[in-house]
């Protein structure tokens, strides 16, 4: 076991200090027979670099009822609660439930709060060390939870709970909540789905049919048999937000009046008018061009992505307020700033073909890879003949080659200078061209281009690959005597992109010719100016425009408003991550038709979309990746089913919240800098009815396969009111709320027993080796009432 520093806290307000101080590097530890097995097994996500000892504050293990609430120490030993008359007379159930914890060991030493906070009981987070090395499941931070294909047995019924994010979001540079949006379509909830895309990408129609997908490459799917086919789900549900805009796109009920001018009307422009503009300020995009668009106007063909779709997305941003400016190239930031522009937000993107500086490119008939694109996006005649060469190998190169091929090229090739791995054009992309017939040269590079025979003479010479270079890719190096000639008609250079930056704008730039900001906010050097998008990264994937387009808006809109980051909100309730039941079936991903080879064409898309029969199916194949491990905590499933509260001191003083919202619908609430000081339970009815029982494999030593805790008020013989919690059959205990209202305003007989009984497991989801616990839970709940 690595070393760690251990600090004594004398008071609660010292061990809050020390967690803060820490900056949630440091662990609280009150005994340590749960923690220090832990660190043993090297079971954390990560390794503390100091424990902070509580137990050396005093006056923190008490039991007293004040005015009928009972109020138990965090420090208060579980022996104490089984023997407290108070305890043992009025709230029963959680003397039993101390008696029943698992060990006659952890019962002697274990603290309510220890027992209150311990980590789950899953043997793949635990006991690593056990098949030759660590597993690194999703509640260490890995991809996903091995149970959800593997042993299951004792893990969830009713869903998991999302410890991180999920590999395909962390995949996605816009960090879509793909998952959560796909949970929504299979709740037959098309409106909330697309609330929950477009939080994170307003033009959710464009990426659905020209993003790399990375996501799928990442999906936990694709372990199993082919991952979800993302992109099509996402096209649909873009395009069916096209198609409803008036209802789904809403303008701002309350302007700010302050006012952002964006330069340049690409993905990361557009996005940022997008989400200021609902953020109520008024915003101004200029656009040097004739229409907006940017790059996915100028440069994507539409084969890929056609224009009335990019018009429909570009009118959806300008329908809430956005004003748009084109045929104005600003050269000056101040003229904006004395304009009353009070935020301006930069992106250009990257309209400037690298040269290959190679003798020879100057010629006739030798272009590039934007202006070539740009000219046939236009609409201009551009004569290619009938061979082609295309240097490069990213998207700019494979568009021209597939572009050069429908004007009718006869032969179309791509010389690139590393191998197939190497390439950064999109696999799926590489694959289209390769069908159409585009041959490629790997491991070769121009290095002069002549005129011969009314045609163009393209010297290569071989490469080999050396060491990787700053992007991680192995460098080209050239092979002595290796050079060779090929004969074309035409040669389209597409070997990069530079941003144009004005030097009047005086902002700071990089040797890539792209300009510096802050990676968290897009900010650049000076005040008031944010920059995103090509401008900032060099040629890049639309996605991540739209990425760096809404993290400059949310930094404006901080800057404008004086408003603080915003967080996600504490997660609280009962609803735990669901998948379809159908998961394990071995299914192939949804494949959208595509035009037939011979049929294809410069203005008719390729492919086409799903139908809605095809894209719901799609999203019931999501394992909505989550931790299927269970609480087992005694303790917790009867503190449910009394009501609690937690007491809680943190940096922000003392909170008191209910027990429920202390456990969380995704994982528990308690933050990384606070302490349980204390558990308040209400005085249950004098002639309420109390039940704990516990189903394990061996009496006094294993933890609970499944628990009941039950409070019954019941008068006349019929039930006035009831509280029905399950443990140790979800990430947090589970408040039966169907099962109580089967059995309130009835008398408790068997036939409204198993009633319940059956309410209660009535949203279980079982795993493939665990529905037993579904039958255990009925039965034990059953018993509960009638006993």
């Amino acid at each position: 076991m690595k070393g760690f520093n251990l600090v004594n806290a004398r008071t609660v307000d010292e061990a809050v200090k020390l967690l803060k101080g820490y900056k949630g590097k440091a662990k609280l530890i009150a005994g340590g027979t749960e923690l220090l097995g832990e660190l043993k097994d090297r079971a954390l996500p990560a390794y503390p670099e100091a424990l902070i000892n509580i137990k050396t504050i005093p006056d923190m293990g008490y039991i007293r009822e004040e005015a009928g609430v009972l109020k138990i120490g965090a420090l208060t030993k579980l022996r104490e609660m089984q023997t407290s008359p108070v305890v043992k007379e009025k709230y029963k159930i959680l003397a039993q439930a101390a008696l029943s914890v698992a060990s006659p060991q952890i019962r002697n030493m274990g603290t309510v709060g220890g027992n209150l906070c311990q980590d789950v009981r899953c043997w793949y987070y635990r006991y690593p060390h056990q098949v030759g090395g660590r597993i690194m499941c999703h509640l260490k931070g890995g991809k996903g939870c091995y149970a959800l294909n593997g042993e299951n047995q004792y893990h969830s019924i009713f869903g998991g709970s999302r410890a991180a994010s999920p590999p395909c979001s962390l995949a996605c540079p816009g960090n879509v909540d793909i998952p959560s949006y796909l949970s929504k379509v299979r709740e037959g909830d098309l409106r909330e789905a697309t609330e929950i895309l477009l939080d994170s990408n307003p033009m959710p129609s464009i990426t659905g049919r020209v993003c790399p997908h990375s996501c799928e490459q990442e999906c936990n799917r694709g372990d199993f048999d082919e991952p979800v086919s993302v992109r099509d789900v996402e096209r649909f549900m873009g395009d069916y937000i096209l198609e409803h805009a008036n209802e789904i796109i809403k303008s701002p009920e309350k302007k700010t009046g302050q006012k952002v001018a964006i330069v340049g009307s690409g993905p990361a422009g557009l996005t940022a008018a997008y989400y200021l503009a609902k953020r109520g300020h008024a915003v101004t995009v200029f656009e040097a061009s004739p229409k907006i668009g940017g790059m996915m106007r100028l440069v994507i063909p539409d084969y890929r992505l056609p224009k009335d779709v990019l018009d429909a997305e570009i009118e959806k941003i300008l329908r809430i307020g956005v004003e748009a400016k084109v045929n104005t190239d600003v050269q000056s930031i101040d003229d904006l700033f004395q304009q009353g522009y009070d935020a301006v937000f930069l992106a250009l993107g990257a309209h400037s073909s690298t040269k290959m500086r190679i003798k020879g490119e100057s010629l006739s008939s030798v272009m590039d890879g934007m202006s070539f694109l740009s000219a046939v996006n236009l609409g201009e005649r551009v004569n290619l003949g009938d061979r082609v060469a295309v240097i490069g190998g990213g998207n700019t190169a494979i568009d021209s080659a597939r572009v050069a091929l429908r004007l009718g090229a006869k032969e179309v090739t791509i010389v690139y200078r590393r191998t197939r791995a190497e390439m950064p054009a999109s696999g799926d992309e590489v694959e289209e061209a390769l069908s159409e017939g585009i041959k490629v040269v790997f491991l070769a590079t121009p290095t002069e281009i002549k005129r011969a025979k009314g045609q163009l003479e393209l010297v290569c010479t071989r490469m080999e690959l050396g060491e990787p270079d700053a992007s991680g890719r192995r460098q080209p190096v050239p092979v002595a005597r290796s050079e060779f000639s090929e004969y074309f008609d035409s040669v389209i250079a597409a070997v990069g992109q530079t941003p144009d930056i004005p030097g009047q704008f005086g902002l700071r730039v990089r040797r890539q010719k792209t300009l510096q900001v802050d990676p968290d906010t897009q900010a650049t050097d000076r005040q008031g100016v944010w920059a995103g998008g090509d401008v900032v990264t060099g040629s890049a994937t639309v996605i991540s425009a739209i990425a760096a387009g809404k993290r400059a808006a949310a930094s404006i809109d901080r800057y404008l408003t004086g408003a603080e980051a915003a967080t996600k909100d504490k997660a609280t309730g009962q609803t735990f991550l669901k998948f379809n039941n159908e998961y394990l079936k071995k299914t192939s991903k949804a494949k959208a038709p595509t035009v037939p080879l011979s049929d294809r064409s410069l203005d008719v898309e390729d492919t086409f979309g799903l139908g809605l029969t095809e894209m719901e199916t799609e999203a019931n194949r999501c394992f909505n990746c989550s931790c299927l491990a269970v609480n087992t905590s005694d303790i917790g499933v009867v503190l449910v089913a009394l009501e609690a509260k937690v007491k809680i001191a943190g940096p922000e003083g003392i909170r008191i919240i209910p027990i429920n919202d202390f456990f969380g619908s995704l994982g528990n609430v308690l933050g990384t800098e606070e302490v349980v000081t204390e558990i308040q339970v209400t005085r249950p009815p004098e002639k309420a009815k109390q039940a704990f029982l516990k189903f394990r494999l061996r009496e006094a030593v294993d933890f609970a396969i499944v628990s009941v805790a039950s409070v019954i008020d019941s008068s006349d013989g019929v039930c006035q009111d009831a509280r029905i919690a399950l443990g140790a059959v979800a990430p947090a205990p589970v408040r039966a709320a169907a099962a109580e209202q089967a059995v309130k305003g009835k008398a408790i007989d068997v036939a409204t027993a198993e009633a319940a009984s059956a309410a209660a497991v009535a949203g279980a989801i079982p795993l493939s080796e665990n529905a037993y616990k579904v039958e255990i839970a009925r039965a034990l709940v059953k018993r509960a009432l009638l006993s």
